[in-house]
């Protein structure tokens, strides 16, 4: 790429280029630069495009950045501490209290890897900067996973809808109330621990038998959700890698799809679960018992209309 086309980079150096790290590159072959790619502004290698220019160079050879403008100057800092002139302490620590102000979502540690700094000093940053960093109530963390501040009221939400929608799956209920889906399955199991220490009162149960026997569940729309969600997560299992080229995933999944209530041979094939494909195995399996009991509890009603 020319030289003169390029935009100078919003580098995270304080004190600029250092003419003395220039002089020593410019004493070899110089290496790609990297530019993003929609502005042709210069993320890393400032100090590479003054040694060009002082080689008499009117080229110089590039690697694309492509994204958004928002996250230039997050590349900028992480391709500058890892290699070249090392960035300072003050640098590092500038640079945090720009991210912070620019993206306060980010958490201590996903910042911490950017800058290098520890996520102890990103936490300390923070809460001195607290006038000029926005205030959020999430964070992103190193996995690129959303999570709340106010988790509390988050799990108080993720419990309220698996009251109203019984049958929704893990997915559905991480959604909904803004949890990741292993808080969702924590939620739910906690739940039905609380259901077996309380048992509802006979009338109670009588309510929820009758419920479930008009209409499949009394609650047309969150069976529909529940369905579509299975079939999006048998979906998902069987495009998996894992499980498709093994001979013993495919039995699981035939096994899955039949909605054998073969225990047994469920218990056998355990051991074919993927640990990351346990969670959405779990909720088919979950899916598929509350739709049993729902017909049991329908044969139970139709044998005592019979009798009387």
């Amino acid at each position: 790429m020319a030289l003169s086309s390029l935009v100078a980079a919003d580098s995270p150096r304080l004190g600029g280029t250092s003419p003395d790290h220039v002089e020593v590159l410019a004493q070899g072959d110089i290496q790609p630069i990297l530019v993003h790619r929609a502005t042709r502004r210069v993320v890393d290698g400032m100090h590479r495009l003054q040694a060009a220019r002082l080689q008499g160079e009117e080229t110089i050879p590039v690697r694309y950045l492509d994204g958004p403008v928002s996250e230039v100057f997050l590349h900028s800092v992480a391709a500058n501490v890892s290699h070249g002139l090392p960035l300072t302490l003050a640098d590092r620590r500038a640079a945090t209290r720009r991210i912070l102000t620019s993206h306060p979502d980010l958490s201590d540690r996903a910042i911490a890897r950017i800058t290098r700094l520890s996520p102890k000093t990103v936490g300390a940053v923070r809460r001195t900067s607290t006038e000029e960093v926005p205030q959020s109530k999430v964070r992103v963390g190193e996995d690129g996973r959303t999570r709340p501040l106010d988790a509390a009221q988050r799990r108080e939400a993720a419990r309220a809808f698996l009251a109203d929608h019984p049958g929704a799956t893990l997915h559905e209920t991480a959604a909904s109330a803004g949890v990741s889906v292993s808080t969702a399955c924590e939620v739910r199991q906690r739940m039905r621990r609380d259901e077996e220490e309380a048992p509802p009162r006979p009338a109670a149960a009588r309510e929820v038998r009758d419920r479930d026997t008009r209409g499949g569940g009394g609650n047309p729309a969150g069976d529909r959700c529940a369905e579509r969600g299975r079939a999006r997560r048998a979906e998902t299992l069987a495009k998996d890698p894992s499980l498709r080229l093994t001979e013993s995933g495919r039995a699981l999944l035939r096994w899955l799809n039949e909605r054998a209530p073969d225990l047994e041979v469920g218990r056998q094939l355990m051991a074919a679960v993927p640990p990351h494909c346990a969670v959405a195995v779990a909720d088919l399996a979950n899916s598929y018992a509350l739709e049993w009991q729902r017909f049991a509890t329908a044969l139970d009603r139709a044998v005592g209309d019979a009798s009387e």
